[in-house]
């Protein structure tokens, strides 16, 4: 086989690899019992703590438009990582930041089950200013984009190294009484909690929610333009 038929066998192979582990993501709800939460072993902890970072980092190549300049960091998103113990407190005391009127809803339990939680959120420039211009709103949805594509860079990323997500909106986590016990600041919205399971729990005996939407997949979105 010649240099150039390696070359192309071998992205091929990478194109192929890459289209399997995008298919094979799924989202999947995790529900634990605060008050009996899922243990993980230190040692394992270690290790996959370390693969999430390194997967963080590989998302954030994600493409950015404008350079958000805030902080002497360019990109538009920020990442909060609350680690396996961490997740156990917020899983106790999520309802008491939130206070008795209201409700948490599956929050508790996920903090409860999962190895760690990543909260995503992006930093609007213009979309809070009363006299923003439709082109400066243009400039806040790159940057809403972008950090889209950084979380899906995650997800996959997770995906090919065993584990589970679950890619959650955040509910009451979004109320700034809230976030701010993740030290997220009153500039940055929150965009995604990443709920991470390690393989190393995934045959614990608890509740699994599969997400809504798989079955009703299509391609019919896809539109062929000719002119």
């Amino acid at each position: 086989m010649s240099a150039q038929d390696q070359s192309a066998s071998n992205k091929s192979s990478d194109l192929d690899r890459v289209a399997k582990v995008i298919a094979a993501r799924k989202t999947l709800k995790v529900l634990g019992d605060p008050a009996d939460p899922i243990a993980i072993a230190t040692e394992v902890a270690s290790v996959r703590d370390a693969q999430v970072l390194d997967a963080l980092r590989v998302a954030g190549m994600a493409p950015f438009h404008y350079d958000r300049a805030i902080d002497s960091i360019a990109e538009p998103w920020r990442a909060h990582v609350i680690w396996n113990s961490g997740c156990r407190d917020v899983a106790n005391r999520l309802p008491e930041w939130i206070g008795a009127e209201q409700s948490a809803g599956k929050l508790p339990a996920m903090f409860a089950a999962c190895g760690a939680a990543v909260l995503i959120t992006w930093l609007p420039q213009f979309r809070d200013q009363p006299s923003a211009k439709p082109e400066q709103i243009d400039v806040d949805d790159e940057h809403l984009a972008a950090s889209s594509a950084m979380v899906q860079n995650l997800l996959v990323l997770l995906t090919a190294a065993g584990m589970g997500t679950y890619w959650s909106s955040g509910g009451v986590v979004k109320q700034p009484s809230v976030s701010q016990q993740f030290g997220i600041g009153s500039n940055e919205k929150l965009l995604a909690v990443v709920f991470v399971e390690y393989p190393e729990t995934m045959s614990a005996e608890i509740e699994r929610k599969p997400g809504k939407h798989r079955d009703s997949r299509s391609d019919r979105w896809i539109k062929q333009v000719k002119l």
